[in-house]
């Protein structure tokens, strides 16, 4: 039989087979991955997912009432304007009354309220400068602006562990992005320091106090890209190859190298349609354990010794619903002994996504064997005995 002559049309038709075969296959791939990311999130963090695109909603679907509601926030809040006059009057009064003082007591009185009201004026300089800072922070990396890269995503803001959620919703507010009912008041609290004062739907009924000073300086901090540093790690020279030279446990295609393969232990498995062969070659899994773990270890052990890098891991990495439990180890680590033992395990198990059981060769045709043409031998007659 005649093998089927091409055509620019048939070879057309076929490559646009296969590829809408492949963009339909990517399209449910990347479908597939949301879910598993989705699925995998805690509750907090899906709740701060969903606040964070709730309030980015407000900044690009009206732009125009977005930048009337940031010019009213921040450092123009009319309440910061209010509390830096009171406080300018108030050390006025106060050095009026310590001139005009007919006792001790009204001069040494008036000296102090002079003394305190000048300490919340410097301090509420201070905030101000910080203010400029976190406000500029804030909008970059919760919108992810400017490059920075997307909130809850490696390499972009975290949005949960510690104070983080209530921190954000408390910066949308100060931003002026969380609704007309929402307020962020200055205020001078009992002992003189600045206090900020937070209300409004976003925060579920809750009112929201604290000192200004640490408030606004509070950093979320960024995600641990872990994927980016396992490729790191598993790409570093750890073993020698056939020829002496350094190699790691994979290359700069993510693919092993032959020193942890199990060369001489190759398959092959054939097609459905028995059309296609494809050779598979089985990785050496306790050379590659041997040569990870004390690697991972290491890496883990340097992000335990700060609680906040630990926690933003445990939190955004790992997706863990509470924080990690604050305590004085034996090992001198701010982490419970137990979770130090788990968030080991995690750190370990993190490297497993990029080693697959084997390595994929080359996919071949199957060659068919063509059947031999049967031979058929002629009987030969030997005619000198002919009759």
């Amino acid at each position: 039989m005649e093998a089927k002559q091409n055509t620019f049309t048939s070879v057309n038709k076929e490559a646009n087979k296969i590829w809408a075969v492949a963009v339909d296959d990517l399209g449910l791939d990347t479908v597939k991955s949301i879910n598993k990311n989705k699925a995998s999130m805690s509750a907090s963090q899906k709740e701060a997912a969903t606040t964070q695109r709730n309030v980015a909603a407000k900044l690009f679907d009206d732009q125009e009432q977005a930048l009337k509601n940031m010019k009213k926030g921040g450092i123009n809040n009319p309440s910061l304007a209010k509390l830096g006059n009171d406080l300018i009057w108030g050390i006025y009064h106060a050095d009026a009354a310590m001139t005009n003082a007919k006792t001790k007591k009204e001069s040494n009185d008036a000296s102090v309220a002079s003394s305190s009201l000048n300490k919340s004026l410097q301090e509420l300089y201070q905030i101000i400068e910080i203010g400029k800072d976190t406000d500029a922070m804030f909008m970059q990396e919760y919108f992810g602006l400017e490059d920075a890269k997307n909130p809850g995503q490696p390499g972009g803001m975290a949005l949960v562990g510690s104070f983080t959620p209530l921190w954000c919703k408390t910066m949308a507010i100060r931003s002026g992005l969380a609704g007309n009912d929402a307020s962020e008041e200055y205020f001078v609290g009992e002992d003189g320091e600045i206090r900020l004062r937070y209300t409004g739907s976003i925060l579920n009924g809750e009112v929201v106090d604290k000192p200004a000073l640490t408030w606004l300086a509070y950093d979320p901090g960024v995600i641990l890209d872990l994927k980016a540093e396992n490729i790191t790690m598993l790409q570093a020279p750890s073993t020698l190859n056939v020829d002496g030279e350094q190699v790691g446990i994979i290359d700069n295609s993510l693919q092993y190298n032959d020193a942890y393969l199990l060369l001489d232990q190759k398959y092959v498995e054939v097609s459905s349609d028995g059309k296609m062969q494809t050779e598979f070659i089985p990785a050496n899994m306790a050379k590659i354990v041997n040569d990870t773990k004390a690697r991972s270890a290491a890496r883990a052990n340097a992000l335990l010794n700060d609680y906040q890098d630990a926690n933003r891991v445990w939190r955004n990495n790992f997706n863990m619903e509470e924080d990690l439990k604050f305590a004085v180890a034996a090992n001198g680590k701010n982490v419970d002994a137990g979770q130090q033992a788990e968030f080991q395990e995690l750190m370990f198990s993190s490297l497993k996504e990029l080693l697959p059981t084997v390595a994929v060769g080359k996919t071949t045709e199957v060659v068919q064997e063509q059947p031999k043409p049967e031979v058929i031998e002629e009987e030969v007659i030997d005619e000198t005995f002919a009759v």
